[in-house]
């Protein structure tokens, strides 16, 4: 991870603007690229590697993306939210804060956030509105420039590869066509609400995004298809990219992270989990277990607009 200090770009070099059309499930736009072998050689530049230097401040920038994800009314798209923790993990493996206590963490979120609403083309995002219950906000332009370094960062592959790309290759390895049993779209859709549920647990960056797909979907596999689950298994160990070590590993964070497996309960998608794996329900669950460490709340007075964050970061 680089230490060296650095500062944000300069206004007049935030000048730009971008907007893409991106989905997680297809991140190339070329129709000559070959799926899998494109995917793969993608991987690795694409996998997240989080420090434990930098654990405080990626808890930090989990908290305010969960209660974003979480606040109702401030709410986005639980696809959103995954793509700009995604793009938090991508930037703490390539860049350290020096500032890691908040509220410059949750800069790097809200320009995650941002960044991830400008990708997926959500019209609606309002930076001054995710942040209205803040004691004060980050303004446009300092977000701008934020945005920018996240995306030299990046080195501009703002289409991430993420498991989400590797869902239909591993359905279509276990259920060849013709096969198209009613189960599978089932199964897809568990793995995806295992997928939002389990990242924010820092662990999941460790795995591949093809192994945590993998896991995902024998999770979901074991919960709606039991019967076909030793064909599922098969399928799956069949993919020589596959290490059935890491798979074993991954799955295992992913229960717990998610509260299923075997003896436990399956959890609702809509019921956010904490770091450990609790989940509450949502009648009983107050905002603080709604969310992933601690998030800045705003205390009741007179808003502070921050112009800026400090010169210097290392």
């Amino acid at each position: 991870m680089a230490t060296e200090e650095w500062a944000l770009p300069d206004e007049e070099d935030a000048a730009y603007d971008y907007e893409f059309e991106f989905d997680l499930e297809n991140p190339f736009t070329s129709p000559a690229d070959e799926p899998i072998a494109s995917l793969l050689d993608a991987e690795a530049h694409h996998a997240p590697s989080v420090s434990a230097a930098a654990s405080a401040a990626r808890r930090d920038a989990v908290a305010f993306i969960s209660k974003v994800r979480f606040s109702g009314e401030l709410a986005v798209h639980p696809r959103v939210a995954y793509l700009a923790l995604n793009y938090v993990d991508r930037f703490l493996s390539k860049r350290q804060l020096a500032c890691e206590q908040q509220p410059w963490p949750r800069l790097l979120a809200l320009s995650c956030l941002s960044l991830a609403a400008k990708m997926q083309r959500v019209a609606t995002f309002s930076i001054d509105h995710i942040q209205r219950d803040e004691d004060f906000m980050f303004d446009a332009a300092t977000v701008r420039r934020m945005e920018r370094w996240v995306l030299g960062a990046l080195e501009w592959r703002a289409r991430s590869v993420t498991p989400f790309a590797f869902l239909s290759f591993f359905l279509s390895v276990c259920y060849p066509p013709p096969q198209h049993p009613p189960q599978v779209a089932a199964i897809k859709a568990r793995a995806v609400d295992l997928l939002l549920r389990a990242q924010p647990e820092v662990k999941m960056a460790e795995f591949s995004p093809s192994v945590v797909a993998a896991s995902a979907l024998l999770a979901a596999a074991r919960e709606v298809a039991a019967a076909n689950l030793p064909a599922f298994q098969a399928g799956v160990a069949a993919c020589p990219f596959v290490n059935s070590e890491k798979l074993r590993e991954c799955g295992e964070v992913l229960a717990a992270a998610c509260g299923v497996g075997p003896g436990r309960a399956a959890a609702s998608a809509d019921t956010p989990v904490t770091v450990l794996g609790h989940h509450r329900s949502a009648s009983s669950a107050s905002e603080s277990d709604w969310t992933i460490g601690s998030a800045t709340n705003g205390g009741g007075g007179a808003k502070k607009r921050c112009m800026g964050p400090p010169s210097q970061w290392g």
